[in-house]
């Protein structure tokens, strides 16, 4: 049914066509009541229902093709880091939330892939899933460094708040998985099941945390520290040989480089830490009888030295504070000792200080002392000196002219 009139109020509208243009008409007032409308579907134009010019010529606004590719990128995090759909929806969202924001419109590219790195993290972070910024600057073939400099910036950006915070003990289980040593991939010699790998791993961890390796670290490089040594530790006849690198690749680990070393330098340094507080303790073993214990074949201690950890380290440290009472008493020195050698474990912000430099006194200036003659004259320019300074004055005020 077409609208009453608009004039008049009358509902003897009736459908005129002049010159092939459909017109609705009073036939009471003669007014028009609508012409050429605009109609978008065919119940519209049996009932001629008027459609606004702006509805007729409105396009759906499409994501950029960027945001397309981020969004694949991200999915594709997701999936690798096998993510639930839930988790997988909530990146994408707040990947485009942190698209379209200010604050990252005008960045690069390679900030923006940096940013869906940072959405994953966040989002792991929140629902207590075990991954750290490592795993995802791996994947990303970033440094870590730009990683978290770009997680800051969204977190200040969007006002994200992440309390929830993954232990060391849930990393190195996920870590763990990482390594290709199944009796499929590797001879039996090399091969280990995961489960007896997180079993000891966790172990050294938990050591490791005891001795203060843990403090102020990155996550990843010790973990990688602990399996390495917990590999070795459970057939050492067999596998001391092998070095570091050689167990990378046997466990076909990649070789990434990151800001400054390289993640295996890094690595390395964690594995010698760990081994030096491993010996520490095996030294305090009774049935060792003060044998030397050196770090290259520390790990055939690894099972007696973990199974009796507690005291172990309470015997290590009672001898080491007995050896330094007697090393006191026989030196009379008048030197003050530092208090980090009374304590055989200490963090390494304490073990690792840098030593005061010492007091060099300046010189005794007060600015009341008497000035020769001869130094003042040296102050004074020459005759000589004066014409050349006169000369080139004039010649800069010639060129000036």
């Amino acid at each position: 049914m077409p609208p009453p009139c608009s004039q008049c109020g009358s509902s003897s509208v009736v459908e005129d066509e002049l010159y092939s243009q459909t017109q609705w008409v009073c036939q009471d007032c003669g007014s028009v009541i609508s012409e050429g409308t605009f109609t978008s579907t065919l119940t519209e134009e049996q009932h001629s229902i008027a459609v606004p010019y702006y509805v007729s010529t409105e396009v759906t606004k499409k994501p950029c093709p960027n945001l397309i590719k981020g969004l694949g990128r991200v999915r594709s995090l997701c999936r690798i880091l096998r993510l639930s759909k839930q988790m997988e929806s909530e990146v994408a969202s707040l990947y485009e939330r942190a698209y379209n924001h200010p604050h990252f419109l005008n960045r690069h590219m390679m900030k923006k892939e940096m940013l869906g790195g940072s959405c994953v993290l966040s989002v792991c972070r929140q629902n207590n899933w075990p991954v750290a910024m490592g795993t995802i600057s791996m994947l990303l073939d970033a440094d870590p460094a730009s990683v978290g400099a770009v997680y800051q910036d969204m977190n200040e950006a969007l006002n994200i708040q992440n309390t929830a915070r993954c232990s060391f003990t849930e990393l190195l289980e996920s870590h763990c998985h990482e390594y290709k040593l199944s009796p499929s991939d590797v001879p039996d010699v090399f091969a280990e099941s995961v489960e007896r790998l997180v079993k000891r791993s966790t172990a050294l961890l938990e050591l490791a945390t005891d001795v203060w390796l843990v403090t102020g670290r990155k996550p990843m490089p010790l973990l990688t520290a602990c399996v390495y040594v917990a590999w070795q530790s459970f057939k050492p006849m067999a596998r001391m040989k092998y070095t570091l690198n050689k167990f990378c690749e046997i466990a076909k680990l990649p070789n990434l480089k990151q800001s400054r070393v390289t993640r295996r330098v890094t690595v390395a340094l964690r594995v010698s830490e760990l081994r030096e507080e491993l010996c520490k303790l095996g030294r305090a073993l009774p049935w060792l009888r003060g044998d030397t214990v050196k770090p290259g074949s520390v790990c055939t201690l690894v099972d007696d030295i973990l199974s009796y950890r507690r005291t172990l380290m309470l015997q290590a440290m009672r001898s080491s504070e007995l050896k330094e009472d007697a090393e006191e008493q026989s030196a009379a020195s008048s030197e003050e000792v530092h208090w980090g050698k009374r304590h055989l474990f200490l963090p390494p912000s304490v073990r690792n200080t840098k030593r005061p430099r010492p007091y060099s006194p300046g010189p005794d200036v007060t600015g009341d002392e008497n000035i020769s003659d001869t130094e003042i004259e040296s102050f004074i320019r020459s005759p000589d000196e004066v014409k050349l300074y006169q000369k080139t004055q004039e010649k800069l005020m010639m060129d000036k002219k």
